[in-house]
């Protein structure tokens, strides 16, 4: 484990609150909100580790064979024999930091927002820890009655997905009910608040790009009363010395309701590829007194964008069909569902001819839960076999309640695995206690948990009980401009 210092954690969360206060002007004065959170975590893990013998230490013959404690394994004539097995025990600490704050100031309209999060204090091991600091967002945003401006590190929802970058957009909504937005800048990369050719890409990916890339993106949506409601997305991202495309993409969603049964279309096709990535279809109609149905069809194939080398290997996708049927009984503050779904593969065109990797699968479920009063209770059951595994298990949850933001709970769950490429046959139980308290703007949420992890046809692995432990703490402060009483939120 690292030592970490706290000095540039501070000096970087001071500088973004003082360019919070000092973009904002007197928003102080005016009103400022926000939220101070710490969390931490504590975890067990055997990290999985790829061994190996020559070919002529193994007994047998053939790809597929067995050592002598019974760990099969896959070899190459005349080379090695390789498999996964699990390292020792590693404990894990992870620790975050984040501050969220909104200021406003005497201009109307005006207000100025920033969420910063920092790692400091956590274990290499955990992923992306090499980012100590990170800016999730910040930025200034002007919103008047028929438009609105944002400027700075921005974020976005849409039928693209979530990401952000760093430039601005600008909303009309004058047309109503029509609207339309437009936005650009310098782009990120999905899921990571850091270009694709910084150092967190390059660490996984050793053909990362060596220039970051330039957003550009238009939306425009529309309402028809309380009947229908509708967007469509455009984006392009291409090298800022514009040299090569990054990516090109359409997406589409739309809602339209009919009397209780609501009717949802939404898609996304990606133009470089020429290529469907989603497109689903769903119904949600009441069928009779507290019963309702949900049904949906589903195309998707995964979607990279052209800097990364994964898109080259034809990702399969596949045809889903799903199906859920729900009852409720307010009164008795009582719900089950039960609901199944099937899916079925295209064709990869690789690998052996003869081999037998099935090409759909298949999953189950049921649930219910209660709440009378203070007292709450859920559980559930799953079934799924897919072509790389199969996969069986329930859990529970289980407490009461004390107040706003304040409870006590019990959980507990065990879960069967088969076929799991790396895995084979493992079965996890487990059991956990989960608490949290409100006390003014303070709130401090707590748990922990024991995991019993035992194991089939991987006999050098021998069975083994892993712990985990969480905490946050939270502080909420601030008022809202004309508020006389705290807020809860943060950004």
């Amino acid at each position: 484990m690292r030592e970490y210092g706290w000095a540039p954690f501070r000096r970087r969360l001071g500088a973004g609150i003082l360019l919070l206060v000092a973009s904002a002007g007197p928003a102080m004065g005016q009103g400022m909100r926000g939220e101070v959170r710490v969390s931490t975590g504590f975890l067990e893990a055997r990290p999985l580790v790829r061994d190996s013998l020559l070919d002529g230490d193994v007994p047998g013959g053939g790809q597929q064979r067995r050592l002598d404690d019974g760990t099969l394994v896959t070899c190459i004539q005349g080379n090695f024999c390789r498999w996964y097995r699990a390292d020792d025990v590693d404990q894990i600490v992870v620790t975050t930091q984040e501050f969220l704050a909104t200021g406003w100031t005497g201009l109307q309209g005006f207000s100025t927002k920033v969420h910063l999060r920092g790692r400091y204090g956590s274990d290499d091991f955990w992923p992306q820890t090499s980012q100590q600091f990170e800016v999730v967002s910040a930025f200034a945003d002007y919103d008047q009655s028929d438009y609105r401006v944002r400027a700075g590190r921005l974020f976005r929802t849409d039928g693209l997905g979530y990401y952000n970058f760093d430039g601005a957009s600008f909303l009309w909504r004058g047309w109503n009910p029509l609207w339309v937005e437009v936005y650009g800048g310098w782009g990120l990369a999905r899921g990571l608040n850091d270009p694709v050719n910084g150092g967190l890409v390059s660490q996984a990916d050793a053909l990362s790009p060596d220039k970051r890339g330039l957003i550009l993106g238009a939306e425009a949506g529309g309402r028809i009363g309380r009947i229908a409601s509708g967007r469509g997305s455009y984006q392009r991202e291409i090298r800022t010395d514009r040299l090569g495309l990054y990516s090109e993409r359409v997406a589409f969603d739309g809602r339209a309701f009919l009397d209780r049964t609501v009717f949802e279309l939404s898609g996304e096709y990606d133009l470089s590829f020429r290529k469907l990535n989603e497109l689903r279809l769903r119904l949600n109609t009441p069928i009779a007194s507290n019963f309702e149905i949900v049904a949906e069809a589903r195309r998707h194939s995964p979607y990279f964008g052209l800097w990364t080398i994964w898109g080259a290997f034809s990702p399969v996708g596949f045809d889903e069909g799903r199906m859920t049927l729900a009852w409720s009984e307010p009164g008795l503050g009582l719900g089950l569902q039960v609901g199944g779904a099937y899916r079925n593969y295209d064709e990869a065109d690789a690998g052996p001819t003869n081999s037998e990797i099935r090409d759909d699968g298949w999953r189950a479920f049921a649930n219910a839960d209660i709440r009378r009063g203070a007292w709450f209770a859920s559980g559930g059951y799953r079934a799924e076999a897919g072509f790389g595994a199969a996969r069986f298990g329930g859990d529970f949850r289980g407490g009461r309640t004390f107040g706003e933001d304040t409870y006590v709970s019990l959980r507990g769950s065990r879960t069967q695995t088969f076929g799991e490429f790396r895995l084979n046959e493992q079965l996890v139980s487990g059991i956990g206690l989960d608490a949290a308290v409100r006390v003014g703007e303070f709130s401090l949420n707590a748990g922990a948990a024991v995991y019993r992890i035992e194991t089939e046809e991987r006999p050098s692995e021998g069975d083994w009980t892993q712990f985990r432990l969480y905490s946050s703490l939270s502080y909420r402060f601030g008022l809202e401009p004309g508020s006389d009483s705290r807020d809860n939120g943060g950004n």
